[in-house]
């Protein structure tokens, strides 16, 4: 197998939640304001100087993306034009700013196009015409609120988003100002309690969907993953999603909706129709299905490289809290 680019410097191995994402409330309300003064194309002026800002600001982002992108090359060199280096990066954070606009127009209920493959709409129609809920596992690969797209062409279908962190949470109140008629149905995780299991277990059992990352290990649940080869080396991956599926006795699905060709493409596909696993070593018990969705995963960035959206270093520890760093980043 071969080695990656050399480690990165100790304090990249925080918690992703640690380290100050480009989502403050304050930013975003500022986006959102930017795009219905001045359209898209004003936004994409705006938007430059900004981004040239934070990469500059952001040194663990920019290592991250630097790291990344790298790893990208050395697995598949056709999939980048040239060698990753500042500009790249930036493309990099380019395209990071302009998914958090499609994100809000997706989520604010302007119209948008989706294409959908025969494959995936009559997968979709199936499971709803079946009436079982499903959990369903996403990532921060191109924009997962494009999904609400499956809602409008099935009414009756209710998607709750599981969040972890209070960026979310800010974007969630953004929306929420914008256009207050959006059904936008975010669950807070902090712990799996009975009490939370119990709820997703009443959710599931009425038919609705459990959207979930499957890129991102939960803070205070550090020591919920297992390993999975990503881009030649291994990283952890939460096993969140695959203890749901265990726990609810309901199928586990993966979604990946990335941009191409001026619209978002929507893929859809079974990731395990049952998943049984002991309390026994559960990390290990969910190998399988971790390593599945790391394959897909790699599959679609090998596509779309600069469409994965995690700035942080994702193979390094992921296992110390959160708590331990609670300063933002800092040159």
């Amino acid at each position: 197998m071969a080695q990656g680019p050399g480690p990165v410097l100790v304090s990249e191995k925080r918690h992703w939640a640690a380290i100050g994402e480009a989502g403050a409330l304050a930013g975003l309300r500022f986006m959102a304001w930017t795009y219905r003064l001045l359209g898209r194309v004003g936004f994409n002026i705006v938007l430059a100087p900004v981004m040239f800002y934070f990469l500059l600001r952001r040194p663990i982002a920019r290592r991250a993306s630097l790291e990344y992108l790298r790893r990208v090359k050395r697995e598949y060199p056709d999939s980048l034009r040239g060698q990753p280096g500042l500009w790249m990066t930036f493309r990099h954070f380019l395209a990071f700013g302009r998914m958090l606009l499609d994100k809000y127009i997706a989520l604010t209920g302007e119209p948008t196009t989706i294409d959908t493959r025969p494959q995936d709409a009559e997968l979709v129609k199936s499971i709803v015409d079946s009436g079982r809920g499903i959990v369903l596992v996403g990532s921060h690969f191109g924009s997962l609120e494009y999904s609400r797209g499956i809602s409008r062409r099935h009414p009756s279908l209710v998607i709750h988003v599981l969040v972890y962190d209070q960026h979310a949470a800010n974007f969630a109140q953004l929306i929420s100002d914008a256009a207050p008629e959006s059904r936008l149905n975010l669950i807070q995780v902090t712990d799996l309690d009975l009490d939370l299991a119990l709820r997703l277990k009443e959710r599931v059992d009425n038919g609705e969907w459990l959207l979930i990352a499957g890129d991102r290990v939960p803070v205070g649940l550090s020591d919920n993953v297992c390993p999975a080869g990503f881009l030649g080396d291994p990283a952890n991956f939460p096993i969140g999603p695959y203890v749901l599926g265990n726990l609810l006795h309901c199928p586990v699905y993966m979604m990946h909706c990335f941009f191409e060709s001026g619209m978002y493409r929507l893929r859809v596909e079974l990731l395990a129709e049952e998943i049984i696993a002991s309390r026994k070593d559960r990390q290990r018990n969910y190998e399988p299905q971790a390593q599945k969705f790391a394959t897909a995963l790699e599959a679609q960035v090998r596509k779309a490289p600069l469409q994965w959206f995690n700035f942080y270093d994702f193979w390094a520890s992921q296992t110390r809290s959160a708590d331990d760093n609670d300063t933002h980043d800092q040159d």
